[in-house]
């Protein structure tokens, strides 16, 4: 047998039309060519071999602290049909799997208790975030974070993400604290605080001024000289509760915020049951609510109106708002005087928005490497995965709540590069 050389072909030049900073140093290091025409990695001998690596000791850490059994099934029917299999004599030991496939790590497990559940979870997630910490997966010190993210389904769903260059195969717009460091998805929990403290202020009387074509907040601020902050915006949309029948939804927000739709989707399917949320169409305005678009304020809103207001709102006085008549706005709105709606955290988090630790966010890049999410059965995937359940001889045992997850092992080589 002759003397073999592995292939690590260094190289000092870039590769062409490609911006992703993790493409090029993985593929100056001699671990990948980039194939421009299909836009593909190719992973040569030593990148291979780091991406074989990574997936072994993330599949040893998944499954020595979770217990999540090493799998090569090929499916995720398949992976159920193990787990109908062997649960009834092995219990939890037997309802939790991972495999990989091509150049993602797929994680299924399967629980009755969503407590449990999300225990279970949030150790795989800690256990995945210790191994990418290490300095041989990890030697340039990039930061993972498992980011919390609402979807509209409702279920719980987390994204593994590090901050990356806008140029980064598959990154998404967020944000990242400029004091804590820690990053933000539009859709992810935002723990607000105001500007400054409502209970400085006296509260005033109502009192409703003529604001002819002031249907925009720029607008309405330009004709009042007032600030943004100082305003409280309505959005409506209209939804399909269990009988089909279409409902009206006003959701209200701080002037300087945008409504997440991914947030108020999953708050008005668990609080309401309702389903299809979308922004209201003025022929559905006009029938739900009647001709009052650009001019909607929480006081006084029709009684069939389902309404919410994001945190934002909460506790702020002298606001202008809508005044439920068109070319009217109202002076002097203070909650919970004024108004008293359910309160929820439903705005987007945009740059500038405080982080819980005083920083401030800043617009970011972020590289996505994973994603989890965890809830029901017709919560995940559409339904596709399927509760697992088997008959025995006392009855019907369910394991309805199913945690999924795909990591993406060449997302991480490229955030690591």
């Amino acid at each position: 047998m002759g003397n073999h050389i592995l292939l690590v072909p260094k190289t000092e030049n870039s590769p062409a039309k490609i911006k992703d900073p993790g493409v090029i140093n993985m593929v100056k290091a001699g671990s990948a060519v980039y194939n421009a025409k299909s836009g593909e990695v190719l992973l040569l001998p030593d990148g291979e071999t780091k991406m074989r690596t990574l997936a072994s000791e993330l599949k040893s850490a998944l499954f020595e602290t979770c217990g999540i059994q090493p799998v090569d099934c090929g499916s995720d029917s398949a992976i159920l049909s193990v787990a109908e299999r062997f649960a009834r004599d092995y219990g939890d030991d037997a309802t939790a799997f991972c495999e990989e496939r091509g150049r993602t790590l797929r994680i299924l497990s399967w629980n009755k208790d969503v407590d449990v559940a999300r225990s279970r979870a949030l150790l795989m997630m800690d256990a995945a975030i210790n191994i990418l910490r290490s300095h041989d997966v990890n030697p340039r010190g990039v930061t993972f974070s498992f980011v919390q993210e609402a979807v509209a389904s409702g279920a719980l769903s987390f994204s593994l993400a590090s901050c990356s260059d806008a140029g980064a195969i598959g990154a998404r717009q967020g944000v990242f604290c400029n004091a804590c460091g820690a990053i933000s998805l539009p859709d992810s929990p935002n723990d607000f605080k105001p500007i400054s403290d409502p209970s400085d202020e006296v509260e005033e009387a109502l009192e409703d001024v003529e604001t002819p074509g002031a249907n925009t907040i720029a607008e309405l601020c330009d004709q009042l000289g007032i600030d943004e902050l100082h305003t409280i915006k309505a959005m409506l949309y209209a939804a399909s509760d269990s009988s089909g029948e279409l409902r009206a939804v006003a959701a209200f927000v701080r002037g300087d915020r945008n409504i997440s739709m991914n947030k108020l989707s999953s708050w008005v399917k668990t609080n309401l049951e309702f389903d299809g949320l979308h922004t209201a169409m003025a022929n559905e305005v006009q029938s739900l609510i009647g001709e009052v678009a650009g001019y909607c304020g929480p006081i006084g809103m029709p009684q069939s109106v389902h309404i919410v207001a994001d945190v934002s709102v909460k506790d702020s006085k002298n606001m202008v708002v809508g005044a439920n008549r068109p070319g009217y706005h109202r002076k002097g709105c203070c909650h919970p005087r004024d108004f008293n709606p359910a309160i929820a955290d439903i705005a987007c988090v945009t740059p500038g928005a405080p982080c819980s630790c005083g920083g401030t966010f800043e617009s970011s890049h972020l590289r996505e490497s994973g994603v989890l999410q965890l809830g029901l059965s017709d919560e995940i995937g559409g339904g596709g995965i399927g509760a697992l359940s088997w008959r025995d001889r006392v009855g019907t045992h369910d394991y309805p709540i199913i945690c999924s997850c795909n990591i993406s092992l060449e997302s991480i080589l490229l955030a690591t590069g």
